[in-house]
């Protein structure tokens, strides 16, 4: 299904920038001349004056400083304005983009943006990157701890210093995005009480051997997986499609947000 929108830009119930406008900026960018850029973007070269000009004019700062030279002459380039509009108008393409396919994508958590950018964009080299939302904060001097709540209802407790907690302006029922490396995870079939450490229940999806250690693949109630490496003598006793757990310390989880 090719599901897409058209995203314009609008001032005053006026049209600002849509796709026709930002090519025809592009274009111009790319050629130095307004003439050339109208070429290159199919239109005629009054539209292509008219465009800019209503731009230039709509804003306080304008997005294209032009020469004068005739028709076929003179040259233009897009002012520092006019560039970050370019960029503006691209992240939102894709910010839109993203939007569209979570729509038509069951297993996308909705809850916020944040969401919707982990599942599809966000590339980090924590093997572990799982969302969810703040349902407690416990200020303890120095450090405070947050538990998550996780889109399959299991939490994580996260510890964080209380001067992170309020740069990232960390609070109740907040978005957040966990990360911890494969290494930190500890696959067991029993369930660690300890303090300070994480112990979810999950299904062992898969072991995969690499020389003297393996990675694991755990699934948590169906939502999330989690990922561990372990040395490969230590997982004999863990079988793929029976239940484990997966364990790892609370201050190996590094949190980031939205603000």
């Amino acid at each position: 299904m090719d599901l897409h929108a058209l995203l314009t830009l609008s001032l005053d119930d006026k049209t600002f920038a849509n796709p026709r406008r930002i090519n025809l900026l592009e274009q111009v960018a790319n050629t130095g001349s307004i003439s050339q850029g109208a070429k290159l973007a199919g239109i005629s070269y009054k539209a292509a004056w008219d465009a800019i000009n209503e731009m230039n004019t709509a804003m306080p700062e304008p997005v294209v400083n032009s020469e004068k030279g005739g028709k076929g002459g003179g040259g233009a380039k897009l002012t520092e304005f006019g560039k970050r509009l370019l960029k503006v108008y691209s992240i939102t393409s894709q910010v839109q983009a993203m939007a569209l396919a979570a729509l038509l994508d069951e297993s996308v958590d909705m809850h916020s943006l944040l969401d919707v950018m982990a599942h599809f964009s966000l590339n980090t080299s924590a093997r572990n990157q799982l969302t969810g939302r703040i349902n407690r904060i416990d200020s303890l001097g120095l450090n405070d701890n947050i538990s998550v709540t996780l889109a399959g209802g299991q939490s994580i407790q996260i510890s964080v210093t209380h001067a992170s907690r309020e740069r990232l302006q960390l609070a109740m029922d907040k978005s957040v995005l966990l990360l911890f490396k494969a290494p930190a995870v500890i696959a067991s079939k029993s369930n660690y009480h300890v303090d300070g450490q994480n112990c979810l229940n999950g299904r062992l999806l898969g072991v995969t051997e690499l020389d003297d250690k393996a990675e694991l693949a755990i699934d948590i109630d169906g939502k999330d997986i989690i990922y561990s490496v372990m040395p490969l003598a230590q997982t004999q006793d863990l079988v793929v499609g029976e239940s484990c757990f997966a364990c790892f310390d609370a201050t190996q989880v590094i949190v980031a947000s939205m603000n």
